[in-house]
């Protein structure tokens, strides 16, 4: 098989570097009115792995769009996300979180600082395979599938460590002085 040439926009989508002309035509591809601030938010979105919140998105952009609304962004979010252009990551907290990477793939959540995060590709590759080995034993036509891992990011678990040591130390220190 052989493989077609990839285009500049194809390339810098994935590497999150895009400019303001190549966003505009993106959007107007998807039939989206590509006003300034819809530019700036995708842009946002496309320069972070750090699936932000509406919210954060807002004081990310509102520097340079002092009459833009929250629910604007909101609205805009949305939009994307049924256009395909962008992945609303419902979370526990009942927040919802944005990924700017629109392809399938698995995520990370720290259940301790919120911190979320995409997967290794050898991850996703895996649960692409057990994808393709369960669609059969489904009852139903798979369109998606969002996949999420809970637990503690390295910084948390060390500091998890770190924390339960000094209790330890702590408890052992009171327990002996108890018993002398």
């Amino acid at each position: 098989m052989t493989k077609k040439p990839d285009s500049g926009q194809g390339r810098q989508a994935r590497e999150g570097h895009m400019s303001r002309t190549v966003i505009s035509s993106m959007l107007r591809d998807a039939r989206i009115r590509p006003t300034p601030q819809r530019v700036a938010i995708y842009e946002m979105l496309k320069g972070t792995t750090s699936h932000p919140k509406a919210e954060t998105i807002y004081e990310a952009v509102k520097g340079d769009f002092p009459s833009l609304s929250l629910n604007t962004v909101y609205d805009t979010l949305q939009i994307f996300a049924e256009a395909g252009l962008i992945r609303k990551l419902a979370m526990k907290e009942n927040a919802s979180r944005y990924d700017g990477n629109a392809a399938p793939h698995g995520h990370f959540v720290c259940v301790r600082c919120g911190r979320v995060e995409d997967l290794r590709p050898s991850v996703d590759r895996e649960l692409e395979r057990i994808n393709l080995l369960l669609k059969d034993r489904i009852d139903g036509r798979i369109i998606d599938s969002d996949y999420r891992f809970y637990g503690y990011c390295r910084e948390c678990e060390n500091e998890t460590i770190r924390s339960d040591s000094k209790e330890d130390r702590r408890r052992h220190c009171s327990d002996h002085l108890n018993n002398t």
